[in-house]
């Protein structure tokens, strides 16, 4: 479960086919190509983010969504902390087929965005924090 500290506004629980999620301007054109997830759980971009996550086999991903608050003992890693470039008004959080999608309103711009995980490489657990005042 998901600690009471964290303003969630959104929680998902999905079995991810190729364990990778993405954060991104949904125009974002930054390709990840020399990424390599065996080297580095994340890949981040101007405007986009390849998280690396467990696989549907070793059970499903839950997701927390959130605008702020940072402390979540279950997620102690911080996989990402910096700020995506967006275009419009709201980035896109999917899985690779983009299968499953949800969009978090921003601002157009600079937005602070803070990704902690359970566990760094398989993590079972992300919680996302969009910071945009």
């Amino acid at each position: 479960m998901l600690s009471d500290n964290v303003e969630i506004v959104a929680s998902l629980r999905y079995g991810n086919d190729h364990g990778l999620m993405i954060i991104e301007d949904p125009e974002s054109t930054f390709a990840h190509a020399d990424w390599d997830a065996a080297e580095s759980p994340v890949s981040a971009g101007p405007d986009s983010l390849y998280l690396s996550v467990q696989p549907y086999v070793d059970g499903p991903v839950e997701i927390a969504i959130a605008r702020k608050g940072y402390d979540n003992p279950q997620a102690p890693h911080v996989y990402f902390s910096g700020e995506l470039n967006v275009r419009g008004r709201y980035l896109i959080v999917r899985d690779a087929d983009d299968v499953m999608r949800y969009a978090i309103r921003c601002r157009s711009g600079l937005n602070k965005v803070r990704v902690m995980a359970d566990e760094p490489g398989l993590a079972s657990l992300l919680v996302i924090i969009v910071e945009n005042d």
